[in-house]
């Protein structure tokens, strides 16, 4: 059974800065927890060992969508936090 996290933050950011925020948020779940991320045009999509999240934007909101294993579910507050206060932080 996947838990799943979905976080959505609104913007008023253009989308050369919204692809840059995504593909560092992607770059930092890698260095925190592993696996790895791929930049697609307005998403970016990251992977780990039971961890799959999609983060992507469009006109006015950053949508973070995260599904973890079970193994991974343990840690799901703290994957939560990063994501938050990275948003909380970088959208404006």
């Amino acid at each position: 059974d996947m838990s799943k996290i979905l976080i959505k933050k609104n913007h008023n950011m253009d989308e050369l800065q919204l692809q840059d925020l995504i593909e560092r948020l992607g770059k930092k779940l890698k260095d925190k927890f592993g696996g790895d991320y791929q930049l697609e045009s307005n998403s970016v999509h990251y992977v780990y060992h039971g961890a799959d999240a999609k983060i992507s934007f469009d006109k006015s909101m950053v949508k973070v969508e995260v599904k973890l294993g079970f193994l991974m579910s343990a840690i799901r507050g703290k994957v939560e936090l990063e994501i938050n206060s990275y948003l909380d932080d970088h959208v404006t």
